[in-house]
């Protein structure tokens, strides 16, 4: 293991490339039945579950952005990368093919399998806790909602970032559905389907499917000569609706999606040279390895939504598991030399069972809920291989194996109170006992050459929120906030022996103000937010070798912003503004990385009052849609801008994504009966190059860039 240092630099790269749930980032979703609301001429109320009940967004004290299913199709959003050009101060960058998630400042680089995101993503309730699967298409979505802040009381587990909610249709007993075909270039194909209906009394089922693939690639390999960028994506969703009794609902849902793809492409940064001292930046969208990347995934999942209304309170049960398999193939050194090659086997398997009993109703002065929550989950690397160089020899390999269990018990209540008239008090608490455990061992040739004597190590910490909110008229509201949330700890799988690391802890500070006005055709949601960030879990370096540590401290402070206006009949603009100033008041042995290996090894320096990574300055975004009837039916033009500030990747400040716009535009054209549709996109519409990664590692500075301009048409019925 005297390698450590090298491998761990550049498995920290490679193992990012982790399997998502099925994506169609580039075939645009089946649009919805026209009912927006520039066709009324006002804005229509949305309803949104941030408190786990439903509740009208403007009537909830917590900073929340929420994207409708027909804002979704409008502005080309088709996945969880294109969420952020809608969510002020939300920064999503793909790291191979995952996602790593900030919001505010605060997120996790990490790239284990268990690793769970500081950003917690939910499905219909259901946390989805691996990275391996945090990437999700929306084909029957209802609506996305992003809970801004830590939830520490009622989303409790990992939450100090916030919480990205998905919320799908449910199934109607009506026969019904839609279908789309799509086509665009690079020779890229995809179909979307949704069909829903009863099949008993009081028994309704549905099923989505989606489909997608870009067979010519984006760029090519220039030393194999294959193209790269290429990915298919299969996605299928069920879900079924039983009301056995007026007061019991039972929802059932199963999905499965599978991933196969070209893996990871990324290239020498400009200006570098690689590990074999010789190869430098290939060109844009080009990559020159000796090794084809791959990166294949196969998840599954099924949950159980168990409603009971008994009249002094309500019921719900949500009883969850997932599996999730990735396999993936990286020439990690990016040159055609065999430096480091990994062949990288990940697991993740998790099971929850949540209890709540909430009050009866939402219209009382006492709006209450308790819960009780169970989670374990395996984790594992089975195995990394190491080979080439790095391993000894061009023919050599290193086998890690690293697995982690994870069992939590949480309980936890809040309640809100009218104190006065239109002031209401919310308290809230959680409380989370958790243990863990690790085993690890390393291979070579066949023989074990470093068993690891098996680790574990608990937590009992209590979360917490407190808010006051006031309705100042029917269409004002204020509210301050303070809440405390947790990130759970772990162990560093790929360094077999590693201390574990524990929770890292997020003090908020939240003043927030939710307005309409012009007679309901005006919006404007905007909350400042003050963040004390301690324990923070970060890649420090440590007895020579880079790992997770609780190593460092931040103070975060800025504001956001939602708004919409209809100012005509038919014309809908929107818009969000966010702006971040994260800083470590704390960071003494932060891992410094020289551009190329060439310039030296990676080193130990001082990261105090650097900016936080994955942390832009200033995000905006802002949409315009106009619907245009005629007698042969509507069009309806919609163009998106998305701008993103610069972000350092690592927290040496050295090696940053430069400020970027990208744009997105559709023209959707149905005719008045509303069974079909056609529409025309564009993504990248202006061709920018821009970075969807770029990391520092011990064999050079590596980056790819995001999709090149896209275009194509769908062709879609509602039946």
């Amino acid at each position: 293991m005297n390698r450590k240092v090298w491998l761990l630099g550049c498995v920290a790269m490679g193992a990012c490339a982790m399997a998502p749930l099925s994506a169609l980032a580039q075939a645009a979703p089946p649009p919805p039945a026209d009912t927006s609301q520039a066709s009324s001429g006002v804005l229509q109320e949305v309803v949104v579950t941030a408190q786990r009940r439903s509740e009208a967004l403007q009537q909830v004290p917590i900073a929340v952005s929420a994207v409708t299913a027909n804002q979704l199709e409008s502005r080309g959003i088709g996945d969880t990368l294109s969420l952020a050009a809608s969510v002020p101060n939300l920064d999503i960058t793909q790291n191979g093919t995952t996602l790593t998630l900030y919001l505010r400042g605060v997120g996790s680089n990490a790239s284990d399998p268990n690793d769970e995101s500081s950003v917690a993503f939910y499905v219909d309730g259901v946390y989805i806790a691996s990275p391996l699967a945090n990437m999700f298409d929306f084909n029957n979505i209802d609506h996305v909602e992003v809970l801004k802040g830590p939830q520490g009381t009622l989303f409790g587990r990992n939450a100090t970032g916030g919480v990205i909610q998905v919320i799908t249709k449910d199934p109607k007993e009506a026969f019904s559905g839609q279908a789309s075909v799509t086509y665009g270039n690079y020779n890229t194909v995809g179909s979307s389907a949704y069909v829903t209906g009863g099949i008993a009394p009081n028994l309704a089922a549905d099923l989505a499917a989606v489909y997608r693939e870009n067979f010519d690639g984006y760029g090519d390999n220039i030393f194999l000569h294959v193209p790269i960028m290429r990915r298919e994506d299969l996605g299928l969703r069920s879900k079924l609706l039983w009301t056995p009794e007026p007061d019991t609902t039972v929802r059932v849902t199963v999905d499965y999606s599978l991933v196969r793809s070209g893996g990871t492409p990324y290239q020498l940064a400009p200006g570098v040279i690689g590990a074999d001292g010789v190869t430098s930046y290939p060109g844009a969208y080009k990559t020159n390895t000796n090794e084809t990347d791959a990166g294949n995934s196969d998840s599954w999942g099924v949950s159980a939504r168990v409603e009971h209304d008994f009249h002094v309170a309500r019921f719900v049960s949500i009883s969850a598991f997932r599996d999730v398999l990735g396999m993936y193939d990286l020439d990690e050194d990016a040159t055609p030399a065999p430096v480091v090659n990994s062949y990288i086997h990940q697991l993740a398997r998790n099971y929850s069972q949540e209890l709540q009993l909430l009050s009866p109703t939402p219209d009382t002065k006492l709006q209450w809920v308790l819960g009780a929550y169970y989670f374990y989950a395996d984790y594992a690397y089975d195995p990394i291989t190491i080979g080439g160089l790095a391993a000894g020899g061009p023919n050599a390999a290193e086998n890690i194996f690293g697995h982690q269990f994870t069992r939590s018990v949480s309980v936890y209540g809040q309640a809100t109170y009218e104190i006065l008239p239109g002031t209401k008090l919310t308290g809230g608490l959680r409380y989370t006992d958790e243990q863990q455990g690790v085993s690890s061992f390393v291979t070579e040739g066949g023989a074990t050459v470093l068993t690891v004597p098996n680790q574990g190590q608990s937590t009992e910490k209590p979360t917490w929120r407190l808010s006051l909110d006031h309705q100042f008229t029917q269409d004002i509201m204020g509210y301050i906030s303070y809440n405390r949330g947790m990130k759970s700890g772990g162990y560093n799988l790929i360094s077999p022996g590693a201390p574990g690391y524990h929770p890292e802890i997020l003090d908020a500070y939240e003043i927030g103000l939710k307005t309409e006005f012009l007679q309901h055709r005006a919006r404007a949601n905007v909350a400042g937010f003050y963040y004390d960030y301690k324990n923070i879990q970060v890649q420090s370096i440590q007895a020579g070798a880079v790992n997770t540590l609780n190593a460092a401290a931040a103070e975060v402070w800025g504001f956001d912003g939602d708004f919409m206006l209809v100012p005509i009949r038919n014309l809908t603009l929107s818009s969000s503004l966010g702006y971040t100033h994260g800083t470590y008041t704390s960071f003494p042995n932060a891992p410094f990385t020289p551009p190329s290996p060439l310039d030296g090894p990676q080193y130990v320096g001082n990261a105090t009052d650097h900016q936080l990574i994955n942390t832009p300055r200033w995000t905006a975004g802002a949409t315009v849609e106009y619907k245009i009837p005629t007698e042969v039916g509507s069009f309806t033009p919609s163009v998106s801008v998305d701008y993103k500030d610069k972000i350092f990747v690592s927290a040496d400040n050295r090696l940053a994504i430069p400020s970027h716009m990208s744009a997105n535009a559709t023209l959707t054209w149905r005719p008045s009966d509303q069974k079909y549709w056609v529409q025309l996109w564009a993504r990248n519409m202006f061709d920018l190059h821009y970075y969807a990664s770029r990391v520092e590692t011990s064999v050079g500075d590596l980056q790819y860039l995001a999709a090149p301009r896209t275009f194509g048409v769908t062709v879609g019925s509602k039946f």
